[in-house]
């Protein structure tokens, strides 16, 4: 077969963007690959790791800036969970 189809990182913002997933012969098997590699689905498309964690990052560092907590202010109120809920970049993926 030709191994025409691939998905399309719909984001784009890293540096290191992979641009496209692997191809495959059919769309099914695509998409296949990309949730097993665990790219975010946004609702207008896949988005990978490397955009997804460029992407938390720029939200991070916007928040710290900004100096906000969970309820829009500093004001060090934490969740129910008891972590900090600083926000985190990438996924943890074990292989």
């Amino acid at each position: 077969m030709r191994q025409q189809y691939a998905v399309e990182c719909v984001s784009k913002i890293a540096s290191d963007c992979i641009r496209k997933g692997e191809y495959f012969d059919s769309e099914e098997e695509a998409q296949d690959w990309v949730e097993s590699e665990c790219w975010v689905f946004s609702g207008e498309g896949w988005i990978c790791l490397k955009c997804h964690d460029a992407f938390m990052g720029s939200l991070t560092s916007h928040r710290k800036k900004q100096g906000n907590g969970l309820d829009g202010v500093d004001s060090n109120i934490e969740a129910d969970d008891g972590l900090d809920n600083d926000l985190e970049t990438g996924i943890d993926i074990v292989r």
